[in-house]
């Protein structure tokens, strides 16, 4: 495994290297020269349009039969015979008519070696009237990164109601590429956001860039994370560029990750061997796995599908190709994720989500799944305490456990339990809708995400120990070059801090799930103060998610 000069890590351009605990791991490569003045970061990409070369036209209005849910199989394709040597460029555009839902699949084999074929499926909405997407060349697993000739394109109507009127007018094609070393940010001028394609664009780096925030370790040889730290008072700086995201592997992160308990009666079928336990990541309950879509990648370490992007410096919207987690092998998920980060003048970052899955698995309201991770927020592990502000009181515990399946679930802060446990708070006893985890002073990361119907917190591995052997010394010794004074808490293997904003609904196919949560680095009297600006302006209540379920999917 390549080797990085751990000063690589933490300056604020982050290049990853990373490894799950059960040797999934991956290379990720690429320069960094220190922390850009965020004023005058440029971003490569705008709203502005690109120019694309046609390379195939048909105006032709054809009619597409109704859709059999039961039997997805049975339904048929329209087809068109393309045949375009499109060469090395990968961003495609289709222009198009349609009064119902599409699901379409782009195939195209390798210049080469016409043996070598790729089959990319999509999605279309009704009332659209262009898609967008590039083709899968750029990824960590990409499946079609040779030059190519696209043979044909194909459409099937996923309406269950009517017959569909389509028309596919042109395909043209442009050269824009995507550098997955690239990190894109989001600035307000006191917090920055960092992603790039490699990771999906979720969240991979939160920095606040006032008030003199730093990692050191103190006297006792502990890790800390504080801000208005004087640099001579401690016995080790290790940086005052802080990440306070846990980027461990391609599950941590910030990221929405959805679930459904599919079998293969309802049509779910994976590439993977059952009967081989090392195929794929078992759990914590040594269970087969479920059907996962991700935004950062899989436990293999291959990245997901950027469909396309637009950035600007206060604003990035990323769609993407889920991936699915839970596999050693590259399986892509049916379903894109996007997401828009900027933010508000209160200054919390806004996150906008939505997510669309088209797999056409069948009798999907007989299928249910408890939790979905609304976004699942992996903090580092220095701020050790769970906040919420509750209707029995306040919570402010350094004392949570692992999400193990031995920890029991602590259920408000009056709740007794024994030994271990993780707080699994309903939504209606959180006061304001949001959490965070803080250090002993309070100062750390709130999520405000009202309506969720839980709030859950956990830890990884409760040391804070530099040198402790469950703690991250021991990653270090094996995965990076570092020097004694070195900290790099967002790297540690176990040590992280969790919150999900979880809502308990069934995964329904064609329809979009569509929520806001807002992220904000202070104390938490500050973002007590910020969350209630956010309530009272109306900006961010995810009221239907309380109120409407056809905006959503529904509790089961």
């Amino acid at each position: 495994m390549k080797k990085l000069n751990l000063k690589k890590a933490t300056c604020l351009l982050l290049v990853a290297l990373t490894g799950a605990a059960a040797c999934s791991c991956f290379d990720k490569g690429g320069d960094s020269t220190g922390s850009p003045d965020i004023q005058d970061v440029t971003p490569n990409y705008t709203l502005a349009s690109y120019d694309f070369a046609t390379v195939y036209t048909n105006g032709e209005a054809k009619t597409l039969k109704q859709y059999n849910k039961d039997v997805p199989a049975e339904n048929g394709n329209v087809t068109y015979d393309v045949y375009s040597n499109i060469g090395n460029k990968n961003y495609l555009k289709m222009e198009l008519e349609t009064d119902v839902n599409l699901v379409g699949y782009i195939n195209y084999y390798s210049n080469e070696d016409n043996t070598k074929t790729h089959s990319e499926k999509f999605y279309v909405e009704a009332g659209s009237t262009e898609f967008i997407t590039f083709l899968d060349a750029f990824r960590n697993g990409a499946q079609g990164a040779y030059e190519k000739t696209i043979s044909t394109v194909s459409f099937q109507n996923v309406d269950d109601t009517k017959e569909g009127t389509f028309t596919l007018k042109s395909i043209g094609i442009n050269d824009r590429s995507i550098d997955t070393d690239e990190y894109m940010y989001v600035s307000d001028g006191s917090t920055v956001m960092g992603t790039s394609a490699f990771y999906g664009g979720c969240i991979t780096y939160l920095e606040k860039l006032e008030q003199d925030v730093y990692e050191y370790m103190d006297s006792d040889g502990n890790i800390c994370i504080n801000r208005d730290v004087d640099p001579d008072s401690v016995a080790r700086v290790g940086s005052e560029k802080v990440n306070l995201v846990n980027i461990m592997d391609l599950g941590r992160e910030i990221q929405p990750s959805y679930y459904s308990a599919v079998k293969k009666e309802n049509g779910y079928n994976p590439d993977y061997d059952p009967t081989d336990t090392d195929s794929y990541y078992q759990g914590l309950t040594g269970s087969d796995p479920i059907y996962n879509p991700i935004q950062c990648g899989d436990f293999g370490g291959h990245s997901p599908q950027i469909i396309d992007y637009n950035y600007q410096s206060n604003r990035l919207y990323v769609k993407m190709k889920a991936q699915e987690w839970f596999f050693y092998t590259n399986i892509q998920a049916n379903g894109y994720i996007e997401v828009t980060y900027y933010f508000d003048e209160y200054g919390s970052l806004m996150v906008d989500n939505r997510y669309t899955d088209f797999s056409q698995f069948i009798n999907e309201y007989d299928v249910q799944m408890h939790m979905q991770e609304t976004p699942a927020t992996y903090f580092v592990y220095p701020l050790n305490y769970f906040y919420c502000e509750t209707k029995q009181g306040v919570i402010f515990d350094k004392n949570v456990g692992e999400q193990n399946g031995r920890s029991v679930s602590k259920h408000s802060i009056r709740h007794a339990v024994s030994g271990d446990y993780v707080y699994d708070l309903k939504g209606k006893t959180v006061k304001n809708g949001w959490c965070a985890f803080v250090n002993e002073e309070k100062f750390g990361v709130g999520i405000y995400m009202p309506n969720a119907d839980k709030y859950i917190a956990s830890r990884g591995r409760k040391s804070v120990n530099y040198f402790s052997e469950e703690g991250n010394s021991k990653y270090y010794d094996e995965f990076f070059q570092f020097g004694e004074d070195e900290l790099v808490p967002s790297y540690a293997v176990f040590n992280y801090s969790y919150i999900n904003p979880s809502l308990n609904r069934r995964m329904i196919q064609f329809v979009p799930l569509e929520y806001s949560y807002a992220l904000f680095i202070g104390d938490t009297k500050e973002m007590g103060t910020v969350f209630e600006d956010l309530k009272d302006s109306g900006r961010l209540t995810n009221a239907h998610l309380a109120e409407d379920e056809t905006m959503g999917w529904p509790d089961y």
